[in-house]
């Protein structure tokens, strides 16, 4: 048995899940972030081990063999020796390091940089500029013994005492060698002054990190013994339990965060996408990322919608306006949180609003012209592989109406709505460990 845990933006999902990958139990822990003036959005990540703590009261736990951990990515905290956090969790809408990203524009190079990395150094969403955000906090000067990693490495710390990350998220932090399956990159470290002795170890995603101790199990209420195995960012989980895992094939995440992915058994560096390695050997993904796919969604509620509850609006209100016709006059720039593609400050607006233009109008649009951002790298995947013609719908936000909604926009495409795949692809990596 394996207990799977989600770590995602706004809510955790643990899961235990047997060797026939069928779940036994479940529990939902939910959340808010904190977003800030200047671009800030963050939590504490206090906050998610508690949800942590909470989830495995709820559920069976005494029976499990190992767990292993889906996380959000990035999401960038510094810990000291011990691994007490010194700074909340800065999320990947997190905007507050553009001063650092131009620096390392202009004394890295941008090309450099993604020669690398194969990202670009988005301000929060490629975790290096938080990093030097943090540092020039702490007058560039770290504590002695501190180290920089994302939520999985907090984890991980605080059950096995080891400070470890996988290449999935070690790909967004912005100093890992990404095309390669490498390491930390001493080129890149030099040059924004960060030392690897700051950075935690690489471990693949099948790695046992250690066995959970009698103090972690009087805590969390987890066996003395149970084996705790490293994982994977949630996407690659995501990937990983929907059967992607072979050049060509794609899926399309619907949360918080959008994302259309393609397997590859080769790194293929572009402006329009993001990559980062795959918890199966020698693939990587290519990822069209939406920063606020779900979130927009969820934003026009807040805004416009402010007389219905959270369950009609998603339940009744947007299947009924998604059944009318797919596309509106009315155009929508999906940038609410920019665009993690590119350095260029860019923000959402809605075009072609008239004196006879409805909610329904506008929310039509938000859905077809973010759907169209994602699809749009098509024209430029075909050229470098051959692309399957089934799409894994995948997510919380994968409902049926969403589903059928993308299935009518793109006919010559079969969307295979499988639901949600990170708890089950994150047991599939802890088996793999297991044997």
């Amino acid at each position: 048995m394996i207990l799977a845990v989600d770590i995602g933006t706004q809510s955790l999902k643990a899961s235990t899940i047997n060797e026939d990958l069928i779940t036994i139990d479940r529990a939902t822990v939910t959340y808010e972030p904190l977003a800030r003036s200047g671009g800030q959005v963050e939590i504490n990540v206090s906050v998610l081990w508690n949800a942590f703590i909470k989830a495995c009261s709820e559920i069976k736990t005494t029976r499990i063999d190992g767990i292993v951990f889906s996380t959000l990515c990035p999401s960038l905290l510094l810990m000291d020796s011990e691994g007490a956090a010194l700074t909340p969790v800065i999320l990947h809408l997190d905007r507050r390091s553009s001063k650092q990203s131009d620096w390392i524009v202009n004394n890295v190079g941008l090309e450099k940089f993604r020669s690398i990395t194969g990202n670009p150094p988005i301000p929060g969403g490629i975790s290096v500029t938080s990093m030097m955000w943090i540092k020039e906090f702490f007058d560039c000067t770290l504590p002695d013994g501190a180290v920089f990693g994302h939520v999985i490495t907090y984890f991980i710390k605080k059950l096995t005492g080891r400070f470890l990350i996988d290449p999935s998220n070690a790909s967004f932090t912005g100093v890992y060698e990404t095309l390669r399956y490498g390491g930390w990159s001493p080129e890149l470290l030099e040059k924004v002054d960060i030392s690897e002795k700051n950075l935690p170890d690489i471990a693949d995603s099948t790695e046992i990190a250690g066995e959970i101790a009698r103090s972690v199990s009087r805590e969390t209420g987890l066996p003395v013994g149970a084996k705790v195995i490293v994982g994977a960012n949630d996407t690659t989980c995501a990937a990983a339990g929907a059967g992607v895992n072979e050049p060509g094939m794609l899926m399309n995440t619907a949360g918080t965060v959008e994302i259309l992915l393609m397997c590859s058994d080769k790194p293929i560096i572009s402006e329009n996408h993001l990559i980062r390695t795959h918890a199966c050997k020698d693939r990587w993904l290519m990822m069209r990322t939406l920063g606020a796919g779900g979130a927009s969604i969820e934003w026009f509620r807040k805004n416009f919608c402010r007389e219905m509850t959270r369950d009609v609006y998603y339940s009744e209100y947007i299947p009924s306006v998604l059944a009318g016709c797919e596309k509106s006059s009315i155009r929508f720039e999906p940038y609410l949180s920019g665009d993690r593609h590119t350095l260029e400050k860019v923000s959402a607006a809605f075009k072609n609003i008239t004196l006879d233009s409805g909610r329904d109008d506008m929310l039509r649009a938000l859905f077809f012209d973010n759907v169209h951002y994602l699809v749009s790298i098509f024209d430029e995947w075909k050229n470098v592989c051959t692309i399957d013609k089934n799409i894994f719908h995948v997510g919380g936000g994968a409902a049926d109406a969403y589903t059928n909604y993308k299935q009518r926009l793109l006919p010559d495409f079969k969307f295979r709505n499988i639901g949600e795949t990170a708890e089950l692809g994150a047991a599939i990596i802890g088996f793999k460990a297991l044997g």
